[in-house]
């Protein structure tokens, strides 16, 4: 089903990643980041009041659980991208995973199976800030540029 409105996102984990993507996505004005969640309850707590989030929760299965969150953001510590993304895609998110977005080539095949087999976008967060497109922009943060310039 197409819902209109803002993308509704979720943040999986609390750490310097994910805060530098939470920040970037707070610029912009249609941007929602509805929840996020941290395998620690009072972590993901403050990460939401810093920045806020109108959820927070202690589990990332909560997260993938929540119907209310289009897509996921997975930046957690690499070697559990593979099972958070998985998580997330069965329970009908969409995700965008942060490098490295797996272990090795058999896991990302993995996922990306996973995902058409749910009808879900996947996709690798990649690292652009020093990229010649950024620069042109005048940021080193290509998520607000990229929105600035499609308009």
């Amino acid at each position: 089903m197409i819902r209109s409105g803002p993308i509704r996102r979720g943040v999986l984990a609390t750490g310097r990643i994910a805060s530098a993507f939470t920040a970037e996505l707070r610029k912009m004005p249609d941007a929602e980041v509805a929840a996020v969640a941290s395998r620690t309850p009072e972590r993901a707590k403050d990460f939401a009041e810093r920045f806020g989030i109108p959820r927070a929760y202690g589990s990332w299965a909560e997260l993938a659980a929540d119907d209310d969150i289009d897509v996921v953001y997975v930046a957690g510590p690499h070697t559990a991208h593979r099972a958070a993304a998985r998580m997330c895609l069965e329970a009908g998110r969409a995700v965008i995973c942060e490098k490295a977005f797996t272990l090795n080539a058999p896991e990302a095949a993995e996922l990306i199976a996973i995902a058409r087999a749910h009808d879900r976008f996947l996709m690798e967060a990649m690292w652009t800030s020093r990229r010649p497109t950024a620069r042109a922009c005048g940021t080193s943060r290509t998520t607000a540029c990229a929105t600035r310039r499609r308009r």
